[in-house]
């Protein structure tokens, strides 16, 4: 980052600092307030943090200046990013989203409704089998987005717990890219077999196993088939984006519900309010923090000088608490204003806003119409323990009483 950092004011943030792994906010405030544009060092990488709502904004608005080609995440990707649409710019952006989007726009997201309240009515009489405590994460809100992944890309069954373990991993690379190493070549190598074994039953005129896995093997891209390294970072992106954040934002809702029960009782009674309360729980709690972006020219942003090519995180978790766009940003309010809550960045913005924002918001409302259905009595039952990578925010541990 050399010389970005001489006129950038600098508070005492880290986001590895343990106060601020428990509890980001305060900091954020902090950097709104007195660094909007910060120098900060995470896995030995040096970036700038963008922490200021307009600024954030302006980054996701130009894409065309602020380029996805070097990556979303704290390390600068190459040729391994092809395929995953947070690697590319435009045109290639476009017509990429364009091979993918139609399955996960609102009318097709709707069909599957059904075999996902299935699936949650499934867990619920799981947890409540097993008695009246339960895990809330590791029990139905981890195992619902993985099962209906699994589902919708026509993966086996009997893949679940390898491909989250693997997800897992992944996460915690968007900060650490170590991390990520191995179990990225594991998923590919893993990819690269399912395409290949589909491709080569299709090739023989049979019929290969029905799901989006076999539907992009033998899509066609400019008259050919796609990749196979595309194809690895595509599907790969499809797992972790479409099932870590969905976790999330079911822990995050269910947390702040629990916290004040007065809030649950209310959703309890209601089911009209959960889509609302909803898009608060994601501009209060957004499953990830941020992420970052690479300006393609040197710049400056609130007269701090940005060379050429840094990496830039945008804060989406400070953007929805800036107080000139959310009034009283640190308050928790289901009745919150629809039009303020449309302003918030838990899906992005502009040409990269989230494919499977639809998918995520369906199968969230979903789980909590099944909750609260169930166990509308449900009292959290300890502490809660936050994700590992500094990155994302949710809850690994979830405990509840389920009445």
């Amino acid at each position: 980052m050399g010389e970005s950092s001489l006129n950038a004011a600098q508070c005492p943030y880290s986001p590895t600092d343990p106060a601020v792994v428990d509890d980001p906010f305060p900091a954020y405030r902090q950097l709104r307030d007195e660094c909007p544009v910060h120098h900060t060092t995470m896995a030995g990488i040096d970036f700038l943090t963008i922490a200021h709502r307009d600024d954030v904004h302006a980054i996701l608005t130009e894409p065309n200046f602020w380029v996805n080609r070097h990556g979303a995440g704290i390390a600068y990707s190459g040729e391994d990013g092809r395929g995953n649409l947070q690697h590319y710019d435009q045109p290639e952006h476009t017509k990429r989203r364009v091979l993918m989007r139609n399955e996960f726009n609102p009318l097709e997201v709707r069909k599957l409704a059904d075999s996902t309240r299935a699936l949650a009515v499934g867990l619920a009489d799981e947890m409540e089998s097993a008695g009246n405590e339960a895990e809330l994460h590791d029990d139905f809100a981890c195992p619902l987005p993985i099962l209906g992944f699994i589902d919708l890309m026509g993966v086996d069954p009997g893949d679940r717990h390898l491909i989250k373990a693997w997800a897992d991993q992944l996460v915690l690379g968007l900060s650490d890219p170590k991390q990520a190493v191995k179990p990225t070549a594991e998923i590919k190598a893993y990819i690269n077999a399912a395409v290949s074994q589909r491709r080569r039953i299709a090739d023989e005129g049979g019929t290969p196993r029905p799901g989006l896995l076999t539907e992009y093997s033998l899509r066609l891209l400019d008259g050919e088939r796609i990749p196979l390294i595309e194809m690895e970072s595509m599907v790969l992106q499809l797992l972790v984006a479409g099932h870590e954040t969905t976790t999330s934002l079911v822990t995050n809702f269910m947390w702040r519900m629990l916290e004040d029960t007065s809030r649950w009782d209310r959703i309890v009674a209601d089911h009209s309010l959960i889509p609302n309360a909803i898009e608060e729980s994601l501009r209060y709690d957004p499953p990830v923090l941020g992420l970052f972006r690479t300006n393609v020219e040197e710049t400056t942003i609130r007269d701090v000088r940005i060379p050429a090519k840094s990496k830039v995180m945008a804060l989406y978790a400070s953007a929805n608490r800036d107080p000139e766009a959310f009034p009283n940003p640190d308050e928790f309010d289901i009745d919150r204003d629809e039009m303020q809550l449309k302003r918030h960045y838990s899906f992005g913005w502009g040409i990269h806003h989230c494919l499977g924002a639809p998918l995520a918001r369906q199968t969230a409302r979903i789980a909590i119409e099944t909750l609260a259905t169930r166990f509308p009595t449900m009292r959290a039952n300890g502490p809660t323990e936050r994700l590992a990578p500094e990155i994302l925010w949710g809850r690994r541990k979830l405990p509840v009483r389920l009445r």
